[in-house]
């Protein structure tokens, strides 16, 4: 990685960060939707394959390709993106068991 194209490295990054991100979030979002429907067993099935990323940074790190910001980055947008559902996803309120009167 001696020649590094500057436009190259800076769509490295963004994709780290929302990349990252967005892939946490629905991680959490994926769970939840099959935790409500199928149980904790399925759901964890379910969403483990947007824990791919996150794992394959991890092994990454080790690695001399001197991506390491890029894999760091990736990290922890990941956990960002999974904390950050309870904020905006959390729990289901009490409207998603209104039914309209008939």
């Amino acid at each position: 990685m001696s020649q590094v194209n500057t436009i190259g490295m800076i769509l490295y990054l963004l994709l780290a960060i929302f990349g990252g991100f967005l892939t946490g979030l629905f991680s959490r979002y994926a769970y939840q939707a099959a935790f409500n429907d199928f149980g904790k067993a399925i759901a964890v099935v379910c969403s483990i394959v947007f824990y791919v990323a996150p794992v394959w940074a991890l092994f990454s790190l080790f690695k001399s390709d001197d991506l390491d910001v890029f894999y760091l980055l990736l990290m922890a947008s990941f956990a960002a993106g999974v904390l950050v559902f309870n904020k905006i996803g959390g729990e289901q309120s009490d409207d998603s068991h209104y039914s309209p009167p008939d």
